[in-house]
């Protein structure tokens, strides 16, 4: 992601997160690694007001890792 507005956090490896558009779709590729930093602030708060902003124009937010797909809402308070 190109965004100037996207905090210094969201670089790949400090965040070990890839994110780009495709489409109505933001893409999340999170590394298998670490598989619960999306979970963590500035992250989570981050992924849900794109949630939310995407949801607005007709868009959607998706987060994958390893075998894991999960679609971010932006209602939602807490992570399962």
């Amino acid at each position: 992601m190109r965004d100037p507005d996207v905090s210094e956090a969201w670089k790949p490896l400090t965040s070990k997160m890839l994110v780009y558009d495709q489409g109505p779709q933001v893409t999340v590729l999170v590394d298998p690694d670490h598989p619960t930093i999306w979970q963590q602030e500035p992250y989570s708060s981050d992924l849900k007001e794109w949630a939310q902003a995407a949801e607005a124009r007709g868009h959607y937010v998706i987060l994958f890792c390893g075998d894991d797909v999960v679609k971010i809402e932006p209602g939602v308070t807490a992570w399962a």
